[in-house]
């Protein structure tokens, strides 16, 4: 095994392809926008991946938008948005070998209608343009050291991650069938991917995670990172919660109501720390995959000061396989 091979087995955030996916709201985008933080400031150069015309990204690490072309949205951190027509069009040039023929291809009214009606068109250009920018290259190195793909809703990225192996026996000899193997081998290889797994610390999270992690272990993705997102940090001090019932019954002998209304915003903390506790420890015994929490930011905001600690504590935690 050489030495990238290696790196490649023992650390999760080492694979070129980088795959973020979870149920909305779990802060897919924050993570990944951190991680890519914190590769570019180990000097490496990342590229961060939506799909479709979402705006995730443009919220989180730039106030302008993301469009096809790559951008630098942050000192060293660039973005793109892969959407349907401009990668259609990579997708057939690649074939005519001439780009505005395969923009006239693309525009065509009737064949633009087949495209639309086609089932899984838009899905495997979506991986051709992935595998594109793995392939680009500057001075004979890659152009990306990173590429992390912010992907869609669940139920979308499983179809995506399964599309060659769902194909496989529909298609044969040819352009497609030699595109759809080399996509297999890339989602399935796991010294150049890794799907992570993004969740929070509540009981529906938990248990939609479960459940999404029982469809991911049926497909042949090598999965990286649970990623537990927005930690409760303990809100009082070991001995300053042995303190409570005693100031608690000081407060009501003396009537001082806002002591008790402390003491009770407390307690609720503390039951909120306690049932986040409950399900970390409930994933990591059903799970069995390196287990990362996140702490939840006291900001409005997450800035870049935000996002690079918490890309520090993505990379400093990542555990060797």
């Amino acid at each position: 095994m050489t030495s990238s091979a290696l790196e490649a087995a023992q650390d999760p955030f080492a694979p070129r392809l980088q795959l973020f996916t979870g149920k909305g709201g779990v802060g897919k985008s924050s993570v990944a926008a951190a991680l890519a933080l914190a590769l570019a400031n180990e000097g490496r150069r990342p590229l961060l991946v939506e799909l479709g015309h979402r705006a995730s990204m443009e919220s989180v690490l730039v106030s302008g938008k993301i469009g096809y072309e790559p951008r630098e949205v942050s000192r060293g951190v660039w973005a793109m948005n892969i959407q349907f027509e401009p990668a259609l069009v990579d997708y057939i040039a690649e074939h005519v070998r001439v780009r505005a023929i395969g923009r006239a291809i693309a525009e065509n009214r009737t064949l633009r209608g087949f495209f639309d009606a086609a089932p899984a068109v838009p899905e495997i250009v979506t991986l051709n343009k992935l595998q594109a920018l793995l392939a680009e290259r500057s001075d004979g190195v890659p152009l990306w050291d990173h590429v992390l793909v912010d992907l869609d809703a669940t139920g979308h990225a499983l179809m995506l991650l399964e599309l060659p192996t769902a194909l496989d026996g529909m298609i044969g000899s040819g352009p497609l069938r030699r595109l759809l193997s080399s996509l297999d081998e890339l989602l399935t290889d796991p010294q150049r991917t890794r799907l992570h797994v993004v969740t929070l610390p509540g009981e529906l999270p938990a248990q939609e995670t479960l459940e999404l992690c029982q469809k991911l272990g049926r497909r042949r993705v090598p999965l990286g990172c649970l990623v537990v997102n927005q930690v409760p940090m303990l809100p009082l001090s070991p001995a300053s919660i042995e303190l409570l019932d005693g100031l608690e019954t000081r407060g009501r002998s003396e009537g001082r109501s806002e002591l008790i209304d402390d003491i009770a915003l407390a307690r609720r903390a503390l039951f909120r720390h306690a049932l986040a506790r409950e399900q970390i420890a409930r994933l990591g015994a059903a799970l069995p995959l390196p287990l990362i929490e996140l702490p939840r930011i006291q900001s409005a905001l997450l800035g870049r000061d935000e996002l690079c600690e918490l890309g520090t504590r993505l990379m400093k935690r990542a555990p060797s396989a």
